[in-house]
């Protein structure tokens, strides 16, 4: 019986399944699950969009966000998030052709009770390069708002992680 056969081809199939199974099981393989920063509740304050998207976040997971400080086991304050948007190549003729954008977000976390911070103040960056089109301005300006949103997607994850972390570590 050769393995080219139609009826054994069947057998190749569910062997070459079971071995990719038994390597994605053996190398640590696992799907990302509920976003755990190692706090029961915290308290957010601030403002901008990088927060929206970590109470968003956090609404998945294990940690309650709760309203009032002294109620929360770590507060985390988003001090400042600023957005810019410059030249960053021209072309010869003197025209832009792509912009850099910029999202800084600066935050530290707090526990209550304590005068040092679990996290001093931190500032996190995120860049992304657009092109610019000068026949579609409309839509070369929704794809920024997309880039900054992203941005914002990132930078709060990299929030979320360091905390995690420094909460593991403390």
């Amino acid at each position: 019986m050769s393995w080219f056969e139609p009826g054994s081809r069947s057998v190749v199939v569910v062997a070459a399944a079971a071995i990719a199974c038994a390597l994605f099981a053996g190398c640590g393989f696992e799907l990302r699950g509920d976003p755990s920063v190692g706090l029961k509740t915290v308290n957010l304050t601030g403002g901008g969009g990088t927060l929206v998207e970590i109470r968003r976040i956090l609404a998945t997971g294990p940690t309650k966000v709760v309203p009032a400080a002294k109620d929360a086991e770590a507060q985390l304050r988003i001090l400042d998030e600023k957005r810019e948007k410059t030249v960053h190549t021209i072309t010869g003729t003197g025209r832009v052709y792509d912009f850099q954008l910029r999202l800084t977000v600066r935050y530290d976390v707090l526990i209550p009770g304590r005068e040092q911070p679990l996290i001093d103040p931190t500032e996190v960056i995120s860049t992304r390069l657009v092109t610019y089109s000068e026949s579609a301005p409309t839509a070369k300006e929704a794809e920024e708002q997309l880039l900054f949103k992203d941005m914002q997607v990132d930078i709060a994850g990299r929030i979320l992680r360091h905390i995690a972390v420094v909460k593991r570590e403390s």
